[in-house]
Formats: structure tokens, C-alpha cells, sequence
């Protein structure tokens, strides 16, 4: 699985939108447990050749992110998406 981590909702609500109007597909899901201590939400993004593409709209669009994250969480029950 593919995440983009944000210190706040409002970048992820931007990142989120400019990927669906992209075309990327992406959904809104809880920050993995091994990826940050704190609670919160991340876009994870299920194409992995989208990052260079990603990467591209966040530098374009001056949005803030902690970091990617690549990995499987490990709490399937936690793992319910929009």
C-alpha cells in the first residue's frame, strides 16, 4: 500500500482533490500505526507508478506532507476506507 502522510487534514483535503480531479485513484484512509505515532489521516494511492506524478502536484501546488510511506498496516480491522 502507498500513503501520503500530512501534518494537518487540510493538505490532505487538497492533495486528495487535485488527485481525483486527475484522474489518480486514491481514498482517504487512517494513518498506518507503523508509519506515525499520531493519530490522523493520509491519501494512500494504489498505483505505485503514480508517485513521480504525486510528487509533481505537491511541489506544483505547495503542499505540506511529513512523508510517503510504503507498507501494509497492520490492523485490518482499523483499515475501512470512505
Amino acid at each position: 500500500m502507498h500513503y501520503v502522510l500530512f501534518p494537518d487534514v487540510a493538505n490532505a483535503r487538497r492533495l486528495y482533490d487535485l488527485l481525483k480531479a486527475g484522474g489518480i485513484r486514491c481514498t482517504f484512509a487512517p494513518t498506518p500505526r507503523e508509519a506515525d505515532k499520531c493519530c490522523g489521516v493520509c491519501v494512500l494511492f494504489h498505483d505505485e507508478g503514480d508517485r513521480d506524478k504525486i510528487e509533481a502536484i505537491i511541489e506544483a501546488n505547495e503542499i505540506a506532507i511529513l512523508k510517503f510511506f510504503e507498507g501494509r498496516a497492520g490492523d485490518p480491522a482499523r483499515m475501512k476506507f470512505c
